[in-house]
């Protein structure tokens, strides 16, 4: 059963009935259900399927593509050492059929390099292109050459009428796929998952959330356990650069700034080290942000994991796949929930949660129709003054600014929380003397009686609101 993507999955259909040629381009890291939604949107309307094949060179991929357009036009299309000949092949194959040309991880079709993308360019625009119903959809799991090489190209740029970039289900999807689950297994789902769905299809397979991550991540044949290293492995290769960012962003959960993290990785902070973030940061496995009132050249910029996944992972999994994979102690995961590790991560994967649903926050505390900027803001510890870590703020264009604090926890919340949250309001009256500082509570757990009779807050926000 097909779940959510209801403004991607329009789009995408509007693109492949359309009379006029059109051309799309779909990109996000694999699992995130890329080919389904094409599928999906596809329904019954005629359709060339071409998928590229992973590490394999120029020559195979060519061979590859014309016995796939062969097999699934039922025509034999002639050999062709060259991309150009072999879209000449199809051009002529296709005739004035109209049809969705989808090519599928074009980035393992194109081999990583700029040829193919010119060569589709103008094979495109003058042949291809020119039946009515024709559409072209390219379809890729590896974000930095689907931006750079392909939407930012000098062949593309302009030309592409949609782009979705695909990412983790929101809460309300997580729910539909988790039929039946109360509201905490399908927040501690997304909490471990991220949202991507196929992580979802193997949780909703199992009796329950917790007994599906003791089957698929601590179990030796358990899904989870090779996935980190395949995820590595198809995004970038063997360069051990990247997980040594990523683990030392796992360390730092509340990111660092580009000395920083260059130090603690051991990494040049020269060009590459740009490239490398930059590859990161598209692909969704981090993100980086400065305060909202910085640009985004700052030299206060900060990055911080942000794939709840990879999180668990490097937190739970990492040092365990030794004892994992030889068969250890069983019900590691349920012994795991009950230590006092486990609930500080939780709480963060909380917040992470909340900063990837901040727009329906603007909606619940109804002014989402204001214009705004939302992110942390931080001051770093300096002379009479200490460091203050906001995880969401909005500054607002109506002179308030909305600090948003996300707890998540099973003992009734109590008044040290208002303590804590003044500490950070001061810092934030003290730099914007102009504006109102608004502060909202967003929690999962009960709260004592005393926190809403103060009336300190604003509004408080129970986590099931998140649903939508």
């Amino acid at each position: 059963m097909f779940i959510g993507r209801d403004e991607e999955l329009q789009a995408l259909r509007t693109a492949i009935q359309a009379r006029e040629p059109r051309l799309a381009v779909i990109y996000g890291r694999r699992r995130i259900g890329k080919t389904s939604l094409i599928r999906q949107a596809v329904g019954r309307e005629p359709v060339l399927f071409i998928e590229g094949l992973e590490n394999q060179p120029t020559q195979a991929q060519i061979q590859s593509f014309l016995a796939q357009a062969s097999r699934q036009l039922r025509r034999q299309l002639p050999p062709a050492t060259s991309w150009h000949e072999a879209l000449m092949a199809l051009d002529t194959a296709l005739g004035k059929r109209p049809m969705a040309i989808v090519l599928d991880e074009f980035q393992w079709l194109a081999n990583y390099r700029q040829e193919l993308v010119s060569t589709l360019k103008m094979a495109w625009e003058q042949y291809l292109s020119r039946a009515p119903g024709r559409s072209l959809i390219l379809c890729g799991s590896i974000a930095s050459f689907m931006t750079t090489k392909v939407i930012r190209s000098s062949a593309f740029y302009g030309r592409t009428d949609l782009v979705i970039h695909l990412q983790g289900f929101q809460l309300h999807e997580t729910a539909r796929l988790l039929r039946g689950r109360g509201f905490q297994e399908v927040l501690d789902a997304q909490c471990y998952t991220g949202g991507v769905p196929k992580y979802l299809e193997l949780l909703a397979a199992a009796p329950s959330v917790v007994l599906g991550m003791e089957k698929e991540a601590f179990r030796a044949d358990g899904y989870f356990v090779e996935e980190y290293d395949r995820i590595f492995v198809s995004h970038f290769g063997r360069n051990a650069e990247y997980p040594r960012l990523v683990r030392t962003l796992a360390d730092s959960p509340y990111g660092l700034n580009r000395r920083e993290l260059a130090a603690e990785a051991e990494i040049a902070e020269g060009g590459m080290l740009s490239q490398r973030l930059h590859d990161l940061e598209a692909a969704g496995f981090i993100s980086s942000h400065s305060p909202f009132d910085k640009g985004s050249e700052s030299r206060l910029i900060r990055y911080y994991l942000s794939d709840p996944w990879m999180s668990f992972y490097h937190a739970f999994l990492r040092t365990r796949l030794k004892q994992i994979r030889t068969g250890g102690k069983k019900d590691m995961f349920i012994t795991l929930r009950q230590s006092g590790a486990f609930r500080s991560w939780m709480g963060r994967a909380f917040e992470l949660v909340c900063l990837r649903h901040q727009a329906l926050l603007a909606r619940l505390l109804k002014f989402d129709a204001i214009d705004y900027e939302a992110g942390p803001w931080f001051r770093s510890p300096r002379k009479g003054l200490t460091g203050v870590q906001i995880d969401l703020a909005y500054d607002r264009a109506d002179g308030v600014i909305t600090l948003c604090e996300m707890k998540r926890q099973t003992a009734p919340l109590g008044k040290a929380v208002i303590v804590e949250v003044e500490r950070k309001a001061e810092a934030l009256r003290a730099a914007y003397p102009r504006r109102t500082v608004q502060p909202v509570l967003v929690v999962d757990g009960p709260v004592s009686k005393e926190i809403p009779a103060s009336g300190y807050f604003h509004r408080i926000i129970q986590a099931s609101e998140i649903l939508g």
